[in-house]
């Protein structure tokens, strides 16, 4: 699903506020370096510690943007170094390896830091493509006992990201919505298969069985780190508004936030998919079985966002999904 891995409005945004500090940092140290006179020795020693600050902004620019940032902002730094030691260039030798060293200097750590940071950032990349492909695996096996509910997890990530991007929530927030979203139901792994994969309406026993999935599912997560946040909206993506959910009964900012989009996301979901028992709700129809729900069921912010989205992307969404 996208909402793991591939940078979102907020990731995007805070890359072009880097490049701004990064470039603001620089303009700063190269007009203190310019300004700065060297009518004696004081005056020097400062000049050579400002020149020293120009590799602040290039190991920012490493960290940050990587190696095509870090070797950018060397080259941006030596376009507004070099024309000021042409003209201070002095007749000491000494002073003019020193200048000369110090270009040398910026290229070579914008080398080493970007390569570095390059080669880590890489590393976790890898990390996050096992860990999503841990995910899936995890979905799909629920996804080979659970037939009618196939790709209903997939459909339901993006909806919430959909709905959280509505909503303006942090990269934290969609972050773990999206891997919990995913593996909501894993705990229905636990359901023996006569309760689970029962044709008709459950006894008040089976249900009672059914209604620890929640609890199964944080339980399955809960040795997984990169999991943690994600266990939140697995425990909770049952609970109500009002407190008449399960399994522990929370209301209102007692559920976490991912829970509560979440919830939107997975009823809409429900109601627009074909059962074996019933036929699917158009997504008007099914705005209107949300809207009944605001305040009981779900967080009425929640459900202002849903109502606020035109249905045609709501029904381009699911349309995405089916097609993958």
């Amino acid at each position: 699903m996208n909402g793991l891995i591939i940078p979102t409005d907020e990731d995007i945004g805070n890359r072009r506020l880097r490049m701004a500090f990064v470039a603001l940092c620089v303009l700063a140290v190269a007009g203190a370096h310019w300004w700065t006179p060297r009518a004696n020795i004081t005056d020097h020693a400062i000049h050579v510690l400002l020149r020293k600050m120009f590799l602040i902004p290039i190991v920012l620019a490493a960290v940050w943007l990587t190696l095509k940032g870090a070797l950018l902002t060397a080259l941006a730094i030596t376009a507004l170094y070099l024309p000021h030691v042409a003209l201070q260039w002095s007749g000491e030798t000494t002073e003019n390896i020193n200048q000369v060293g110090e270009v040398l200097t910026f290229w070579a750590i914008a080398a080493i830091a970007g390569v570095m940071v390059q080669r880590e950032k890489q590393a976790i990349s890898e990390r996050a493509k096992t860990y999503q492909g841990a995910v899936r695996a995890l979905v799909a096996a629920l996804d080979a006992r659970e037939h009618d509910t196939e790709q209903h997890s997939e459909r339901v990530c993006a909806y919430s990201l959909r709905l959280a991007r509505q909503l303006t929530v942090s990269g934290q927030v969609k972050h773990a919505l999206a891997l919990g979203s995913l593996l909501h139901d894993i705990g229905k792994i636990g359901i023996p298969d006569r309760i689970l994969l029962k044709p008709g309406p459950l006894t008040d026993e089976e249900w009672q069985c059914m209604r620890t999935h929640p609890d199964m599912g944080a339980k399955i997560l809960a040795s997984v780190p990169f999991l943690a946040d994600a266990i939140q909206i697995v425990n909770c993506h049952h609970e109500r508004f009002d407190g008449s959910g399960y399994p522990r009964g929370l209301s209102g900012a007692e559920i976490p936030l991912g829970a509560r989009i979440f919830a939107v996301a997975d009823v809409y979901d429900a109601l627009t998919s074909a059962r074996p028992y019933r036929q699917p709700m158009s997504p008007s129809q099914a705005g209107d079985e949300i809207k009944r729900a605001s305040g009981s069921h779900f967080d009425p912010l929640a459900v202002d966002a849903f109502l606020s989205i035109p249905t045609d992307e709501w029904s381009q969404l699911r349309h995405n999904i089916i097609g993958m």
